[in-house]
Order: C-alpha cells, then sequence, then structure tokens
C-alpha cells in the first residue's frame, strides 16, 4: 500500500508543522540556540552593495544562514544548505552537484549562472565558470560565521555569472573561534570525515584563523535498469560512487590589512556509466582549487575609504573514462587580478561606490587524449578589465534610491554591460518594501568557445554573452518580537542562452546563443527566532520557467512548486533536535520524460551542555543525523550524457558526530 507521506506529501507537510511546532512551542524558555530576530536583522552584510548594511537596507532579497543554523541543521556542503533556501533546489548526478534558482537550471550547466565568494573572493573559475556547492568544493561550512545568499541579478557590481544569484560563505575571525575545535564523524555508505579548526587574536591585534577538513565516502553499490544486462553486469555498478575530497583555509587579518587562502582537491567515481563509458568500469574526475589574497582597507577624510586587493588563482581538473581504450581530458587555469574600490560619502544622504578590477588570465587549457593520440590540446589565455559605479541616494527618512552600472571588456569575446536600479522604502519601522531591476549577463567560457577536439565538439569564435533581465517585488514585515515573513513577486527574461548545437553537416556539437528563456514566480518565508527556546522557518516557491520560443515548453529540471520546513526545538537537557522537510513537484527531463515529485525529511539529534554543566561537558558536542528519514525514492534529472533521464539519490542513511573544543 502507498505510504501516507507519498500519496498525500503537501498535506503531510503541513500537518507536520503543527504536530512539530505546538509541543516544541510549550518548552520553558532555554539557552540561547543561535540569534534571536533582532540580531539577525542587525546583521550587517556587504555582499549586496560592497559595503556594510542590513538586510532591509540592501537593494535586493537576502538570506541569511548562520552558524547556528548550520550547526544545528548539520549541514556539511554547501549543495545541503541550499536544499533548505526558498527558491532553491538541486540535482546531484552522483559526480557533481547542481544548483537551480527560480526554475533554472540546465543539466550540466556547471552552477555558472551563480557567483560563488568566499570572503568576497571569487570561487568559479576561469574554464567552465563552474561554482562548486558539493563535497568539490570541500569548504569546511563549521568554519563559517554566515553564508550571505542574495538573489537576483549581481552583475552590476560582480560581472560574469552573477545572473541568479551571489553567494558569500563568510568565515569566522579568529577571535570568535578563540581556541581549537576538532570533529570526527561517521556514517552509513562508508563516510568517514575529520575537521581541524584553531582561531586566536593575540594580543597586538594580530588575529589568525585555520580551518582544515578531509572526507570519504565508499558509497554503495547502484542498480541502473538501463544496462540490465549479463554483458553490462546485469545494471549493477560495483565499488563506484566512492568520493574522497580534502580542503585548508587559513586567514591573517592586521588592523585594515589581511591574506588568506583556500587549497581544496576532491577525487570523484562515476558509477552511472555517463558520456557512453563502458559500464561498470571505473570512470572518475578529480577537481583542484587554491587562491591566495592579500587586501588593505583603510578610511580618510571621515567619509572616504579605499579598498585595494590583488590575488592569485588556480583550478585543476582531470577526467579518466573508459572506452575500448582509457579517455582522459584535463583542465588547468591560473589567472591574477587586482582591484581597487573608492567608497565616498559625498553627504549626510549620498553613497558613491566606484571601482576597478583587472583580471590577467594566464593559462586556460583543455587537453583530451588517449593512448593513440591527441585529440585536442589548446591554451587560451585572456585578459579582463572593469569598472563599476553605485550611487545609492537616501531620498527621505524612509526611501532610499540606489543605481549602479558595470562595463567589462574581455580581449576575446568583447563588451557586456549591467545596469540596476533599486527603490528600498520603509513605510513603518517593521515593514520593508523593494522594487528591483537588473540585468546580468555571463561571458561565454574559454570552453564554450574555443574546444575543437574534432570528434564531439568544434569551437566558435561567434558566441557572444548571455544576458538576463529581471523586475521583482519584495515585501519584509516584522509580524512580533520573534516572528518575520518575507515575500517575493519577480519576472525575469533570458536571451542568448548558450547551447550546445549538432551540425547536421559533420555531426559536431558547437556552442551557439540559439535560446531565450522567460519566468515568473512567488516565493513565501515566515521565520520564527525567539530569543530563547525553538526556532524555525516554513516557505513555499512558485514557479514557472518556460522557453521562450515559438515552442513555448516548460523548461527541462524545473519543479513547479517547492515546500521547506525546519524546526530546531530544545528537549529536555541535554538534547537538542533539528527537522528538516523538503516538497517539491515533477521536473521535466532531458528526454521528457518527468522525474516524480518527492518529500524529504531530515533528523538530527544533538547534545546540548548548559551553562550549569561542568566546564569539560560544554567542550563537548555529539549529533545523531538520519537523512531520508522516510526511505523516498527519488531521482533528479541527468543531462545528455546519461542514458538514464533521472538519476537515483540516496535512501535512507545516518552519520554520527562528535566535536571537541580544546
Amino acid at each position: 500500500m502507498m505510504k501516507l507521506w507519498q500519496k498525500h506529501p503537501v498535506r503531510w507537510w503541513l500537518s507536520s508543522l503543527v504536530l512539530l511546532a505546538v509541543p516544541a512551542l510549550a518548552q520553558e524558555p532555554d539557552e540561547l540556540l543561535g540569534r534571536s530576530l533582532d540580531e539577525l536583522l542587525n546583521i550587517k552584510i556587504n555582499t549586496a552593495a560592497k559595503y556594510e548594511q542590513t538586510a532591509s537596507e540592501a537593494p535586493a532579497a537576502v538570506t541569511i544562514i548562520t552558524a547556528a543554523e548550520i550547526k544545528a541543521y548539520g549541514f556539511e556542503t554547501l549543495e545541503q544548505l541550499l536544499r533548505s533556501v526558498r527558491g532553491f533546489y538541486v540535482s546531484n548526478d552522483r559526480n557533481y552537484s547542481y544548483v537551480g534558482v527560480r526554475g533554472f537550471s540546465r543539466p550540466t550547466d556547471y552552477n555558472n549562472r551563480i557567483l560563488l565568494l568566499l570572503d568576497g573572493h571569487t570561487l568559479n573559475e576561469n574554464f567552465y565558470g563552474s561554482a562548486m556547492i558539493g563535497t568539490e568544493l570541500a569548504v569546511d561550512l563549521a568554519a563559517l560565521e554566515r553564508v550571505e545568499i542574495v538573489r537576483g541579478p549581481g552583475s552590476a557590481l560582480y560581472g560574469t555569472n552573477a545572473m541568479f544569484a551571489v553567494i558569500n560563505l563568510v568565515p569566522k575571525p579568529g577571535k570568535a573561534v578563540e581556541g581549537g575545535e576538532l570533529t570526527t564523524a561517521f556514517g552509513s555508505l562508508g563516510r568517514r570525515r575529520a575537521g581541524l579548526r584553531f582561531g586566536r587574536e593575540f594580543a597586538n591585534g594580530l588575529d589568525l584563523a585555520v580551518a582544515g577538513q578531509w572526507g570519504a565516502s565508499d558509497g554503495r553499490n547502484l542498480y541502473y535498469p538501463e544496462y540490465d544486462d549479463p554483458a553490462t553486469n546485469n545494471g549493477i555498478a560495483e565499488n563506484l560512487d566512492w568520493d574522497k575530497y580534502r580542503s585548508l583555509f587559513a586567514a591573517l587579518a592586521y588592523k585594515g590589512a589581511g591574506l588568506f587562502g583556500l587549497i581544496t582537491s576532491r577525487d570523484k567515481g562515476i558509477p552511472t556509466g555517463a558520456y557512453a563509458t563502458v559500464f561498470n568500469r571505473e570512470a572518475k574526475t578529480s577537481d583542484g582549487r587554491r587562491f591566495l589574497e592579500l587586501k588593505w582597507s583603510g578610511s580618510f577624510g571621515g567619509n572616504k575609504s579605499l579598498l585595494l586587493r590583488g590575488y592569485y588563482d588556480h583550478y585543476a581538473y582531470a577526467g579518466k573514462y573508459p572506452y575500448a581504450t582509457t579517455y582522459r581530458d584535463l583542465s588547468r587555469g591560473t589567472w591574477v587580478g587586482s582591484e581597487a574600490q573608492f567608497l565616498w560619502d559625498t553627504g549626510a544622504n549620498n553613497r558613491v561606490t566606484a571601482g576597478v578590477e583587472y583580471q590577467r588570465h594566464l593559462q586556460a587549457r583543455y587537453r583530451a587524449w588517449d593512448r593513440h593520440q591527441t585529440f585536442f590540446d589548446g591554451d587560451f589565455p585572456f585578459h579582463l578589465l572593469s569598472w563599476y559605479w553605485q550611487d545609492e541616494l537616501q531620498a527621505t527618512a524612509n526611501l532610499a534610491l540606489t543605481l549602479g552600472l558595470r562595463w567589462d571588456r574581455y580581449s576575446t569575446v568583447g563588451s557586456a554591460r549591467a545596469p540596476r536600479a533599486a527603490l528600498v522604502y520603509h513605510p513603518r519601522k517593521s515593514t520593508t518594501l523593494k522594487l528591483l531591476y537588473g540585468a546580468a549577463f555571463r561571458a561565454p567560457s574559454p570552453w564554450e568557445v574555443n574546444t575543437d577536439d574534432g570528434v564531439s565538439y568544434k569551437s566558435n569564435s561567434a558566441v557572444a554573452p548571455e544576458h538576463i533581465t529581471t523586475v521583482e517585488l519584495v515585501g519584509e514585515q516584522r509580524l512580533t518580537t520573534a516572528w518575520f515573513s518575507a515575500i517575493s513577486l519577480y519576472q525575469y527574461l533570458m536571451r542568448d542562452l548558450i547551447d550546445p548545437v549538432v551540425d547536421p553537416l559533420d555531426g559536431l556539437a558547437q556552442f551557439r546563443n540559439v535560446s531565450r528563456a522567460k519566468a515568473h514566480g512567488a516565493e513565501f518565508e515566515v521565520s520564527l527566532r525567539p530569543p530563547d527556546g525553538p526556532r524555525g522557518y516554513a516557505s513555499y516557491s512558485y514557479q514557472s520557467a518556460r522557453d521562450d520560443s515559438r515552442t513555448r515548453k516548460f523548461l527541462t529540471n524545473s519543479p513547479r512548486h517547492l515546500a521547506r520546513l525546519g524546526l530546531v526545538c530544545p528537549v529536555p537537557r541535554p538534547l537538542e533536535i533539528a527537522l528538516e522537510m523538503q516538497y517539491e513537484t515533477s521536473r521535466l527531463t532531458v528526454y521528457r520524460s518527468r522525474t516524480p515529485g518527492y518529500l524529504l525529511a531530515n533528523l538530527r539529534l544533538s547534545s546540548r551542555a548548559g551553562a550549569a554543566a561542568p566546564a569539560w561537558l560544554r567542550r563537548v558536542h555529539a549529533a545523531v543525523a538520519i537523512d531520508n528519514v522516510f526511505d523516498a525514492t527519488y531521482q533528479t534529472p541527468g543531462g545528455v550524457e546519461h542514458r538514464q533521464a533521472g538519476i537515483a539519490q540516496n535512501r535512507r542513511n545516518y552519520q554520527v558526530e562528535l566535536r571537541v573544543k580544546f
């Protein structure tokens, strides 16, 4: 018989909210479980405007995920965290993780239509433009102070890739750690993980923060009916779903100067037979990312400030694919850059931000070969000059107008411009209304312009940047001292989308500007954040995204409805319980079939020691997590490189974690 939560997922989801919230609200006031609503609304962020302001002042729809939430829900990867955010959804093809925003997520699109930052430093690499969000990112989320998610076009300040969102991972400074913390975890699927974090602010003002982690997973044997044949091991991929990753982050700050860097690497087995490889033979990818940035900021004249930064970045990818002979490919990217940003309060009610940035991409190389021949080996260095300007005018005490423009000039694909405009109105202290307009672009990557291997792809020097224009209305309302609500209504139009097109004359795929997409939608969220006691959120998103050509078809990999629920409840000491529930409707696949809708529930039980507990006990934190509690069978769409229309995701699994502070 069909299970209740599969037959009526929405009804079950709503009922669960009531059943879990009522007893939780009856608890006595308890210790602070993260930030209260007052604290959250007063957090200063700088992602939306490149200077500090609160989320209600920002000219965008903003979500902040704090360190307390990361710890309570046990988020280990950005993929897991984004599942909880309104308007976001994810896919995983058991090699890489992909994020969709507001109904748009091209299968296997490298996440190159969002911009990912670490403390303001761009993490998107320079050959595919990819932003990594799974274990391939490998950043230890426990070392973050918060994650700032700014929806909508961000190219007016950041340039390419910032079409749907800018996501900034903000690390904890050393003074927020003040000591060390060791984490160890193990669980089903052969998972094991260890992390070490250390931070300190010294007497002379020097701040040091270091965070490293290592993780691995054996995965499990997977059955794919598309390969159910004795010649292909009856559709069973054995010992091929493994994963190994590691990272190291370090930051030094002294007065206005800072030096920080990141090193990550990940190796992943591919169990799906992607790209028509020989099924049930080892295929794998390896990714590595590192950067180093030096920055300085200072104020002068009482109303002016200057930020200077310089950086070095490197990206490395390698792939191994079994055919009659082993096919290998690699990508290498190396680039340096610098930025100067000038901030000037020209009056009591006006702030001007102006900046210039230069990047020189020393290496953007791709090579493909087997033991018999080299199919392609090319390097395509380029440089980029950008300037941006933004003016925020406080027209009245409760009305602010923001205007901005950025211009980027590429040595290879020409120039692109991105304007923005925003009105932020506070009719009451507890109410914010925002009317937002923005345009953004994505410059074609060296992969899309230059790859010409004579086997699958050919180059196209005429491919031009993609563009998106978005109009959005945002309302934010503080309902009580603990309850907060937000609603967004949006519409966007994408032009000149870059897609591979097979040329019938030679059978080779070429990237061209051939598509348009149009979407509208609504997002609603209500959150509970008292000074103590239970806290949580519930959100619903409606998104309708279509191909804007004459076909007017719905976009692939685009669920129409999303619902999210999170609840953190103090239970009688020494425990705390966190529940997540995520529901989404079906998605269209590249084979025009649909993956079924699904409901997921994740549960985490963790320790919490009160102020009266012994000191040693307050330094220990233990947790048990169960993901996919109901053991739901579900899929997310794959790309054209897969024989499977949908890629099966993990069933019920568990993890045990122990943290010790020292």
